[in-house]
């Protein structure tokens, strides 16, 4: 990052701040000397912080990092300074807001006002309850200041120099411009997942929609640029001229490690563009349009200075008749989707038993049945009594290879019609019967059918 140039400009905009000049004095500026230790400690320990939240930010979601992590870190960059101490005081001096005064614009006139900011100047945020920082709104901000206002919009230009940097085999280059594009992304999804927490109350969104043929004009180009820089990666040529740079210098780094970091380019601008597009979704579901209603004092006006013709005031008069034209008229769209109406949900009907004389057997299924098997169960019974146990026992229950097991018990137990003289008897056993029907058990109460001869 360049923080020498965000120093830089930050400290004039502080010596002005701090001025004790008095209004109407020379304009020569003579204070310049600094206290301090002079060897930029203090300030790098800060940029340790700062980046290793920067890299928890973009990675655990705004999450907090412990005081020991950031400390190990630290006191593994610089270990003869960076005790314990030293970096709880800059951690205490980050977190600490700072009150500032500036001018603003009064809306209507040409004066401004004195205002006072104390809130916002906290890098960093730490809980009530644990030693744990987490990167402020400002500082996130920070971030994107030392960035040079880099725009995610621009990020075409910086896949370019990712694809230029393989094409002439610059290795470094290529994870130093695949890390800028993805902090800078991720930055941006942040920013836009704020929006989608808190949309239509933030005026993040504005600059998306504002911009938004640009940024998927970017996108789109950036994928299949990064797509491009994927397939000159995995040239044969590139893939040989890295063995020999890796054989040159020395540098631990992997091809597979270059692969996966222009392939994260890629996924990371992905994501990008699926909240993009789901940040404008959100944005036009409550959209309204209606048309005014007109005035009938300005159109009146309007028609003394500028009468109609008689064909005219004939269709308006044909149309709305005399006094109508009075009425607003509004849009079709006004109250679209305004009231939304929730249908109450049916109740079941309660379960009643109905006096009706429930018929026991499919009459096509018992159609069916009496015409495979209605002979063989008469010719049974002409020579003795029959039971359901045999019938089943003999296969009865079969027709076509369909198991009618049901309307073979309903002629059991309704057996008029089964075409024999005479009157039939029903005997019911007073034990259980098992059989075994195909890979089942059936367990019933056997059944006994025997015709009687009318006297």
């Amino acid at each position: 990052m360049e923080w020498v140039t965000l120093i830089a400009s930050t400290l004039r905009l502080i010596d002005l701040h701090d001025s004790d000049r008095a209004y109407g004095s020379p304009p020569h500026f003579t204070r310049e000397s600094r206290t301090g230790h002079a060897d930029g400690v203090y300030l790098d320990i800060a940029f340790q912080v700062i980046h290793r939240l920067k890299l928890l930010d973009q990675s655990a979601n705004q999450d907090y990092l412990p005081l020991s992590t950031i400390l190990y870190a630290i006191q593994d960059d610089i270990p003869e300074v960076a005790g314990e101490a030293d970096v709880q005081y800059v951690l205490n001096v980050l977190r600490r807001p700072a009150e500032f005064f500036y001018l603003t614009s009064v809306a209507g006139t040409s004066s401004k006002a004195c205002h006072s900011e104390k809130r916002e100047t906290a890098l960093i945020e730490k809980t009530d309850f644990a030693d744990e920082y987490r990167l402020s709104a400002s500082g996130r901000m920070l971030l994107s200041l030392a960035n040079a206002a880099r725009d995610a919009t621009y990020i075409r230009g910086d896949a370019y120099n990712l694809l230029h940097a393989i094409e002439f085999n610059d290795f470094p280059k290529i994870l130093t411009f695949s890390d800028g594009i993805v902090a800078q992304l991720r930055n941006e999804i942040l920013e836009i997942r704020s929006a989608l927490e808190r949309v239509g109350r933030t005026e993040s969104i504005d600059k998306y929609l504002d911009r938004l043929d640009q940024y998927r004009k970017v996108v789109e180009d950036t994928i299949d640029i990064a797509r491009q820089a994927e397939a000159k990666l995995e040239n044969a040529e590139t893939l040989e001229a890295f063995e020999q740079w890796q054989d040159s210098s020395g540098v631990d780094i992997t091809f597979e490690h270059l692969h996966h970091k222009i392939n994260h380019v890629r996924q990371v601008l992905l994501i990008f563009n699926r909240l993009l597009s789901e940040l404008v979704s959100m944005s036009l579901q409550g959209a309204r349009s209606a048309v005014p209603p007109p005035s009938f004092i300005d159109a009146a006006s309007h028609f003394v200075s500028h009468p109609l013709t008689s064909q005219q005031s004939d269709f308006l008069l044909a149309q709305w008749g005399a006094t109508s034209l009075a009425t607003p008229f509004h849009s079709v769209l006004d109250g679209l989707g305004a009231v939304k109406l929730r249908t109450k949900a049916e109740q079941p009907a309660p379960l009643t038993f109905a006096e009706e004389e429930v018929e026991p057997v499919s009459q096509l299924g018992k159609a069916r049945f009496l015409e495979r098997y209605g002979q063989d169960i008469a010719a049974a019974l002409a020579t003795g009594p029959l039971c359901l146990s045999e019938a089943i026992e003999r296969g009865w229950f079969l027709v076509d290879q369909e198991m009618m097991l049901g309307d073979l018990v309903g002629v059991f137990a309704a057996p008029s019609s089964i075409p024999v003289a005479g009157r039939i008897m029903i005997g019911v056993g007073t034990s259980l019967d098992t059989k075994s029907v195909g890979l089942d058990e059936f367990l019933f109460t056997d059944i006994e059918i025997t015709v009687v001869e009318v006297a």
